[in-house]
């Protein structure tokens, strides 16, 4: 059996080929491709238990940029912890919290998710 951060490196610079954020049953899949030394490998990452993500196109003023992308290039995936998001300014979402625990660097943006569980390949892990 992989670590997580063995499966986790794997996915770095490849291609997503096919994505679904599945609000029914908490969750968000990404197929993957990765092509190193001439051989193509396909992945399966899929979240589970999402309770809160997070879709930032972009740095700064940046972010207003929106193109049309060829193909979304996952460049890194990385577990992390200690970071936590909280909206201010309007009475009713005061009260809403995130607190990620995967960043997605697709491109020049990020998508930061809140899980139970990752799982890859077949793999799964509670985060």
């Amino acid at each position: 059996m992989r670590t997580l951060e063995e499966l986790t490196s794997l996915l770095w610079g490849c291609e997503i080929t096919d994505y679904h954020f599945d609000l029914k049953n908490h969750s968000v899949s990404l197929n993957l491709k990765r092509v190193f030394n001439h051989t193509k490998t396909l992945f399966e990452a899929r979240m589970k238990g999402v309770c809160s993500f997070s879709w930032i196109n972009a740095a700064a003023d940046e972010r207003k940029k929106v193109d049309d992308w060829e193909y979304i290039d996952l460049v890194s995936f990385d577990v992390i912890s200690g970071v936590r998001m909280h909206i201010k300014g309007d009475d009713f979402l005061n009260d809403y919290v995130q607190a990620p625990n995967l960043c997605l660097e697709i491109g020049d943006s990020v998508l930061l998710i809140e899980a139970r569980f990752l799982c890859i390949d077949g793999e799964d892990f509670e985060l």
